[in-house]
């Protein structure tokens, strides 16, 4: 018997079963990554970029997840930790070198905390120092969308 609406993406019928959450979260990736580059900062800072290619990483990653398991699995499993759900993808996909390791790590420790999502007095107390390099993490959005094409 099929879930109740908005429960699932998994639509169920006799004779078919699709599983639309990778597709899903690849659109939904694709969109934060558009809106990242389209971004105009009305001051001189930010923190929206760096949410928006965080958000962009995490639902690419997740979407290759979502071939292999349920969407709550992948939610429980991950949450919002872009390493831990990278590091979990198969050796084939992890295509980071160690300079962008490094970054999504640094964006990943304020990411995960939602620091990209609300102000935190510490980081603008520090002129945002700990943030990560925002041009690598862009780089990191564009190559984490390598992992969306359905072939893959």
């Amino acid at each position: 018997m099929s879930q109740p609406p908005n429960k699932s993406q998994i639509l169920e019928a006799p004779f078919l079963q699709a599983n639309l959450s990778p597709l899903a979260f690849r659109f939904s990736a694709k969109h934060y990554y558009k809106c990242k580059q389209d971004f105009i900062c009305p001051d001189k800072f930010s923190v929206v970029p760096y949410f928006l290619l965080c958000r962009s990483i995490e639902l690419s990653i997740k979407a290759r997840h979502l071939k292999q398991v349920r969407q709550k699995t992948v939610k429980d499993s991950y949450g919002h930790n872009l390493m831990k759900a990278y590091t979990a993808l198969k050796p084939k996909d992890r295509i980071l070198s160690e300079t962008e390791l490094k970054v999504l790590k640094e964006a990943d420790d304020i990411y995960h905390d939602k620091g990209f999502e609300y102000f935190v007095p510490e980081h603008a107390m520090r002129g945002y120092k700990n943030f990560p390099d925002l041009i690598v993490l862009d780089q990191i959005a564009n190559f984490c969308k390598s992992l969306e094409t359905p072939e893959n």
